[in-house]
């Protein structure tokens, strides 16, 4: 560049595809109540156990479980916000738990 010019550069992105989650992995499960304290029920459309991860903000696994029933005990866990990771068969969604 000489003294005086002035340069500018533009890129342009473009994503094909999807960003963002499957729906109907999303609406196959429903977790109540939030906030919530000892406990959490989580249920589902279908039949069957459940895998449940649940992360701290830090993203540390504090709780590792398969659900037979839809009771989930939270009773150690500390006040705050959580995500809960949850996996029957080929479905998979993830959640925001908070608790009181």
């Amino acid at each position: 560049m000489n003294a005086g010019s002035e340069a500018f550069y533009f890129d342009n992105i473009f994503f094909d595809g999807v960003l963002g989650v499957n729906d109907e992995d999303n609406n196959r499960f429903s977790m109540y109540p939030n906030p919530a304290n000892n406990t959490v029920n989580i249920a589902s459309t279908e039949a069957g156990s459940k895998l449940v991860a649940v992360y701290d903000v830090l993203g540390k696994l504090v709780i590792n479980t398969e659900l037979n029933t839809d009771t989930l005990d939270i009773s150690r866990l500390t006040s705050g916000v959580y995500i809960v990771k949850i996996t029957q068969g080929n479905a998979t969604s993830t959640k925001k738990l908070v608790v009181k």
